[in-house]
């Protein structure tokens, strides 16, 4: 991709992460793809690890982000009303 959209992303994750847990956080993209739901419906989904010195994240957690708009065109995912 021609942004830094994941980076800046990984950067708000950290600091809500940090924030919400009272520990220092780290937020790692692992894995960007594409699925199809139950009304086969495309969705961009990203997964990102969230480590923090607090319980449930000393191993790490992983934490689904699915995109609001499609990363290529811009257009709303949400289903255009009927």
């Amino acid at each position: 991709m021609n942004c830094n959209c994941i980076n800046d992303l990984e950067k708000r994750l950290q600091a809500k992460y940090t924030g919400e847990l009272g520990a220092p956080a780290s937020a790692e993209c692992q894995a960007a793809g594409f699925t199809f739901g139950k009304s086969v419906q495309v969705i961009h989904k990203t997964e990102f690890k969230i480590t923090a010195n607090a319980a449930g994240f000393k191993r790490g957690k992983s934490i689904p982000v699915i995109a609001s708009f499609c990363p290529f065109c811009g257009t709303s995912t949400k289903a255009p009303d009927a």
